[in-house]
């Protein structure tokens, strides 16, 4: 470590072929013997004998008697900001013990917060770090990061391309769906500043359910498939889709499924009554539920069930009237009770398929849908599940262009409206 250091001493700015760690120094050891304030002054051979008497191991007798904060081995000197991301300065006395000038550390121990970097992505101005408790994928993680990071030092200066967005969110999703063990515990993301001009640790953690979900759209080949699909679904105009479903998975997971589905509704059409992404969707989006969302299997088939029913009874009729009724009781402000109501009374008089129930909505079902706090989410599950049902039947509506294109634009509507209640 030590040695990539000294290979700065020529550099004249960070900027310039070779000055990766000089860069990285202001983000991480403000004020060291590297970056000094007249390090402009300076002769290469006065920064190289610098930089190695602040990388050397003390003299045991200059040992101030105290143990190491970290480990209780005998420090080997006092410590603070320069060495210890977001310690504070030795120059604070008030923040250590009586007598104390810094923190005290054995030489292994600040060693390893000299390595600390190695195991970050280094872009941005900041330390971004992946941890887990998962030890086996950590080790591997962090073994990866090293290699890229050693990788970039040599390639040039500490500045690249400037990050798309959400890059570090994205970083570890490509992590966790490379992985090809099953993950045992949540991933967390770390990004940190060390830099005087800017103070700042935040986290932000993946969590087991969703990292190992993660990883199986890249193990599993049904999943694989519907993985670019899902993808699709959670772009803007403004952010690519991969990198928007990083971010949901780190902060809202819910916010997956609701814009899933909003995006299959804004594509229906008149020329495509049941988007051909239904079929594609279908197992990332009930895995998803059942493994992310933590929504009972029998709740899930539940739903299912009603959806073939549903299905069933809009598929009777080839006139898109019925099924955009059925799409404006589960828009804003739409009455999907009375629509149930209504329907149900159809269910009992008109003929039905072999081995369905004689009522439409059983209680179970009518309370997920309406008394269970995750009622909405329920309903938009059951408004894809009967477009899935619909799409195995090989429906299409048959029907003027003017109710075809009203179908569309409530499509649109409850694709909106799913977006603004993600939000939410």
């Amino acid at each position: 470590m030590t040695s990539h250091l000294v290979e700065t001493v020529g550099v004249a700015k960070a900027a310039d072929p070779g000055g990766f760690w000089l860069g990285a120094s202001y983000l991480l050891w403000p004020n060291s013997k590297l970056n000094p304030t007249a390090r402009g002054k300076q002769s290469p051979s006065e920064r190289e004998r610098l930089i190695r008497e602040w990388r050397t191991r003390p003299e045991p007798k200059d040992w101030p008697e105290v143990p190491c904060a970290y480990c209780g081995r005998a420090a080997c000197g006092w410590y603070g900001k320069v060495d210890i991301p977001l310690g504070a300065s030795v120059a604070h006395r008030n923040t250590t013990a009586p007598g104390h000038e810094g923190t005290p550390l054995c030489y292994p121990c600040v060693a390893s917060l000299w390595a600390f970097p190695y195991g970050s992505s280094l872009a941005g101005g900041r330390a971004a770090l992946m941890h887990s408790w998962d030890d086996e994928f950590l080790a591997k993680m962090t073994a990866a990061t090293v290699d890229e990071t050693l990788r970039r030092a040599s390639a040039g200066t500490s500045k690249g391309a400037k990050p798309g967005p959400y890059a570090r969110e994205l970083w570890v999703l490509h992590a966790v769906r490379g992985y090809s063990r099953r993950i045992t515990s949540g991933v967390e993301l770390i990004v940190l500043s060390n830099s005087n001009k800017e103070q700042l640790y935040a986290a932000q953690e993946l969590s087991r359910p969703v990292a190992e979900w993660l990883r199986t759209t890249n193990k599993d080949s049904e999943r694989r498939a519907g993985y670019p699909v899902l993808v699709a679904t959670q772009e803007t105009k403004q952010v690519p889709g991969e990198a928007f479903l990083a971010k949901r998975a780190f902060t809202r997971p819910p916010q997956v499924l609701d814009i899933a589905i909003g995006h299959v509704l804004s594509r229906i059409s008149a020329a495509v009554p049941v988007p051909a992404e239904t079929t594609a969707l279908a197992p990332l989006l009930y895995s998803y539920c059942r493994e992310v969302l933590t929504m009972d299997d029998k709740d899930v088939e539940r739903i299912r069930e009603l959806a073939g029913r549903l299905a069933a009874l809009l598929g009777q009729d080839s006139r898109p009237g019925p099924f955009r009724d059925f799409i404006r009781a589960n828009g804003k402000g739409g009455n999907l009770y009375g629509w149930f109501r209504s329907k149900g009374v159809d269910w009992l008089l008109f003929p039905r398929p072999k081995d369905t129930p004689p009522v439409l909505l059983p209680v179970p079902e009518y309370r997920l849908l309406f008394e269970d706090e995750r009622s909405w989410s329920w309903r938009r599950l059951l408004v894809f599940a009967v477009l899935e049902a619909l799409a195995e039947a090989g429906w299409e509506p048959k029907g003027s262009q003017e109710e075809l294109q009203e179908i569309k634009d409530l499509a649109d509507a409850a694709g909106g409206d799913q977006e603004e209640r993600a939000e939410q």
